[in-house]
């Protein structure tokens, strides 16, 4: 009887239920802490939404070229809006719009510029028939010049009140400009806007500046004599570490053997083709460098891979409307910039631009 009563007394006490529900329940927190939590789960939220707006806004925001600033780089990969942009430039023009354009089409582009004109600016129009429709039907009271060459008037130029320029792959078509992929440079220079509104679109020629700090020279093509073909190998073959090229069409015999010579010498060469031309232009000289250990990449998008750009050591940039094709330097009225001593701003754009064609397309 004792033991038993011992036994007892040494065992858990029965709870109820209820009971144990209510001990295993763990105590409420403080109230602070409640508090503490809700405040940094806002913050938190508060900050990312911040980002994102930030990120839309920057996006959408034109960022213009300004005068003594280094020239600014634009493509819609790297969330910088074409249009919206030289809707900009258009809409802020007080004095003269010269516009050089083989593709003009884009309605918004077009009712700016006739709205320019409306309003008694000195706007002239150079256009290809071949790339355009009747400009003169779509644009009044401005000096519309419809351009037929033995070869394409394939320019595109920009110059607004004698002095910001932009130059680059994009035609003035609403494919191009929202859709396929291009790049263009904007920037504010007396000298280069006098020489292109004197040359374009009838003539060749070459200028030199600085612009920002840094050197800038434009070529204006056909280039019958050879030199622009040879000051362009000549820095093809000054590279030292890195070639990355982005064509649309890529046929030109000297410049696929010059792009040979850097990668059997040890400078690390890419090349990303349009996959429409890779399949067709410049299938041919794809096969060439492909069969000689040179990278290739073929774009996969339904998009125009319509870059014309080459970007050397991450130093040197050139770019415009000039496939690598011998009307192009010979025949067409093109054109290409190349800007030296590239800045952080810049070789971080191009090497998001860079990344952003990589992931799009595919290695032979």
């Amino acid at each position: 009887m004792m033991r038993a009563c011992f036994q007892a007394s040494n065992r858990e006490p029965i709870l109820n239920p209820k009971d144990l529900l209510l001990k295993k329940k763990a105590p409420p927190p403080p109230p602070s802490e409640n508090i503490f939590q809700r405040h940094s789960l806002f913050l938190s939220v508060l900050v990312i939404g911040i980002f994102f707006l930030y990120v839309i806004f920057d996006s959408l925001s034109p960022h213009l070229p300004k005068y003594n600033d280094a020239p600014r780089l634009y493509s819609n990969q790297c969330q910088r809006d074409l249009r919206l942009t030289l809707l900009e430039a258009i809409h802020q023009a007080k004095e003269s719009i010269h516009l050089v354009m083989f593709g003009l089409s884009d309605g918004p582009i077009l009712s700016a510029i006739a709205q320019k004109a409306k309003q008694g600016l000195d706007v002239h129009v150079y256009y290809d028939p071949k790339g355009s429709p009747r400009i003169d039907l779509l644009i009044e009271h401005a000096n519309i010049h419809p351009i037929t060459n033995r070869g394409l008037m394939h320019q595109k130029i920009l110059v607004i009140d004698h002095e910001m320029i932009f130059i680059g792959s994009a035609n003035m078509t609403t494919a191009s400009l929202r859709m396929h992929d291009n790049l263009m440079i904007g920037l504010v220079n007396r000298k280069a806007a006098d020489f292109l509104e004197e040359r374009t679109p009838h003539h060749s020629g070459y200028v030199k500046s600085t612009v920002g700090g840094q050197e800038l020279e434009i070529w204006l093509l056909p280039d019958p004599r050879g030199h622009a073909l040879s000051d362009l190998r000549k820095k093809i073959r000054s590279a030292q570490r890195s070639i990355r090229i982005a064509l649309f069409t890529y046929t030109h015999p000297a410049l696929i053997e010059e792009v040979i010579a850097a990668h059997q010498r040890g400078v690390e060469v890419s090349v990303i083709i349009d996959m429409h031309s890779g399949l067709g232009a410049s299938a041919k000289g794809i096969q060439q460098m492909h069969q000689v250990g040179v990278p290739i990449f073929i774009s996969q998008g339904i998009q125009l891979m319509h870059h014309k750009f080459v970007w050397i050591d991450e130093r040197t940039l050139l770019t415009g409307s000039a496939n690598w094709t011998k009307s192009a330097f010979y025949k067409n009225s093109d054109c290409f910039i190349a800007l030296h001593n590239l800045n952080a701003e810049q070789k971080t754009f191009m090497k998001k631009l860079w990344r952003q064609l990589k992931t799009e397309a595919k290695c032979l």
